[in-house]
Formats: C-alpha cells, structure tokens, sequence
C-alpha cells in the first residue's frame, strides 16, 4: 500500500484502536516480567554487547517501578571506563517528544487545534504552500515540510557570531516547497519538528529550550536540561558517540547539537526519560487523558500524533499496542517505548552506531510473544 493510501484510512485506524483501548481494562494482565525472563534479557544484551553491537543503558519498568536497570559497555571506547546506569545519552530523535508534548500542551490550552494552520500562528511566515499546513499534518509527517539538514551542522553557517535560533532555521527554509501537497503523502523528516517548535515559541512567549524546562523537564522531576556533551571525554556524566569510519572508531564530533532541539537531541538519563513517560501518562504535564489516548492512537503508517504508536491490524496481543519515539544518528541509538495496555516501559539508550540498540527494545516484547502465541486475544476490527 502506498503512503498517499494510508492517509485515507487514518478514521478507520483511529476507530479500531479506541476499540481496543476500550476494551484493554478487561484483558487480564499478564505478571510483572518473571526473574527469568529478565536473566534471559539480560544474557540477550551481554551477548550483543559480546559482538561489540551494542553499549549503553537499558531500564524495565513495570506501573511506573523499575524492574530492571544495567549498563552496558563503556562510556568512552578509548578510555574504556564503563557505562553507568545514570549516565546521560544523546536522546537523538527521541528528543522529538518532548516538542510533542509541548504542541500538546498548547492545544489544551486552547491556544490551537490540530487543524490550525502555520498561518495562523505565525502571520508573517512567507511561504504560501507551507502557511496551509496544519498542526495535525506536521505531528503526523504528513506536511511535506521536508529535511533540515543544517540543523545537524550548524557551526558550518554563519550565525552573524551568535548562536542560532529556531526562527534562524525557519527562515532558512522559508522558500522551499513543500515536498508533497501537505496532507497527500507521508515523509519522515525533522523540519515540521522545528516548525512546531517555532510554534510554541510564539503562542507561549518563551524559547523553546525554556519553555520545554519550565513546563515539561522540572514538572516531570527531571534533571535540568543539560548542554549535549557527547563527544566530552572528560565528563564522566555522558556517554561519548561513537562512529566508524572505515577501519577506525572515532568519537562524533561533528554532527553534536548543543543542548536540544525541537527535532532531538537533548542529553538526559534513563531514570529521567522514565519520570517523563510516567508524568506525561499520568496527566502531570497538562495533557488531559483524551488527548493524551489520540496522541499515542495510530493515525497514519505507525504514527499517533507525533509519537510512534503500533498496532498489528485486527488481531492483537496486549502487549503490541506500545507508543514512544527513537533515534538514532551518528553514534546514538535510542528507542523509548510504553506498553498502554501492561503499564510497561522499556528505554535503551545507546552509544553505538549499530542499531542493535531496537533489537535490544524488542527483545522482551518478541520473547513474551514467543512464548504465549497460543494466547492470542482475537478483536473484531
């Protein structure tokens, strides 16, 4: 099926997963993961980190309660000091959420809708095709708003000697077409991120980085958000990226960002992810439980509303309903992921440019299915 196809069939997604979500209270939950499923796990992880495919952090939690929790390999390849379960990773795209949560908490606010348009929030933004995108489109990656690939190199651009601003980055690409009609198409990118980013700048009257630390970060209890050091060798806090080029490991100094962006790349720990999963679950950062239920429902090719949200057709397991985001880029490989229906979240957060770090986030999911595939709980679409 093509991209353009799904959209259509996004009231028929949307419908058949509040079926499921209304039905999921009555499936008798299945006990918190044994102490050999997590050895199991455990041994998984140590086997991949063996092949040198994986080093970072990896947290199990269970009704908001760690399970478990171990590191991985080392926090600098070169000087080979090992990871710790509170070092901080480069979140990568999974950063995405937290300009989804702020986008969210705008809408509740009243001060827009999921089918405001760029126009209306920002006036003066000139380019004729984008002013018509709606908010819906650009949490969905249905906008056509396209790449923003200077994002990721921004010391290459002249700043006029100071550090770059969101509305930099929008000017930027002011005059470029939108990549499809929006609403016709479906593309992954990071420009609709920064665009929503920009969006919250001007219905809240703050910049991004502190409004996201005001009314997500220190609401959730995390830690403040941190500049993003991941090619700091001498902090003993963060884990270094590493890369391959060629026949040699190096550290990803070239593609860092500075502390966060709408698009990613925030720089925080497992235990601090976790507090933000269970906040924004709870009802804590201002998100009311019906928005938060159509935030996470698929709508368009596993998305929700900006979150990463999976269900496999008519025919589900209570397990398979998760949302979240990952990233990965450069030497960072992150997946945050939640259970609905179990009340489980799984965050692995990863120095190494392999992606084994999602085989790791499967791991438990693939394992319980394996197991009980004779227990399927069959729903009528």
């Amino acid at each position: 099926m093509d991209k353009k196809d799904a959209v259509p069939l996004m009231h028929a997604t949307l419908a058949s997963f509040c079926l499921v979500l209304a039905i999921a209270p009555a499936i008798a939950e299945e006990p918190p993961a044994s102490k050999e499923a997590l050895e199991r796990f455990d041994a998984y992880i140590r086997g991949v980190e063996a092949s040198g495919d994986f080093s970072g952090v990896v947290l199990v939690a269970r009704h908001g309660e760690v399970v478990f929790e171990r590191a991985y390999g080392a926090r600098d390849e070169k000087l080979g000091d090992p990871l710790k379960v509170d070092t901080r990773f480069d979140l990568a795209s999974a950063g995405k959420m937290f300009t989804i949560t702020a986008t969210l908490q705008q809408i509740a606010a009243g001060k827009m809708s999921l089918e405001t348009t760029l126009g209306e929030v920002m006036p003066d933004y000139s380019n004729p095709a984008m002013r018509q995108a709606t908010v819906r489109q650009l949490l969905t990656h249905t906008a056509g708003a396209g790449e923003a690939d200077a994002l990721f190199y921004p010391d290459s651009l002249t700043w006029q000697g100071r550090e770059p601003a969101l509305a930099d980055f929008v000017a930027l690409y002011d005059d470029r077409s939108p990549t499809y009609t929006p609403g016709s198409d479906q593309a992954y990118g990071n420009h609709g991120m920064i665009l929503l980013g920009r969006m919250v700048e001007v219905l809240s009257g703050q910049d991004y980085r502190t409004y996201v630390e005001q009314h997500i970060y220190l609401p959730a209890g995390m830690d403040a958000a941190h500049a993003n050091e991941a090619c700091s060798f001498d902090n003993p806090a963060q884990a270094v990226a590493y890369i391959t080029v060629g026949d040699e490991r190096i550290p990803n100094c070239f593609s860092v960002l500075d502390s966060g962006w709408p698009a990613g790349g925030q720089s925080f720990n497992a235990r601090d992810m976790l507090r933000f999963v269970n906040s924004l679950r709870e009802g804590r950062l201002g998100v009311p439980r019906a928005l938060f239920e159509q935030a996470i429902t698929p709508q368009v090719n596993g998305f929700g509303l900006g979150f990463f949200a999976t269900g496999y057709g008519g025919e589900f397991l209570s397990r398979d309903l998760r949302w979240g985001h990952g990233g990965k880029l450069y030497g960072q490989c992150v997946d945050i992921r939640s259970y609905e229906t179990t009340n489980e979240t799984v965050i692995t957060l990863g120095n190494n440019d392999s992606p084994a770090c999602f085989r790791v986030a499967d791991f438990l999911h693939v394992d319980w299915k394996a197991r009980r595939s004779d227990e399927k709980t069959a729903f009528s679409k």
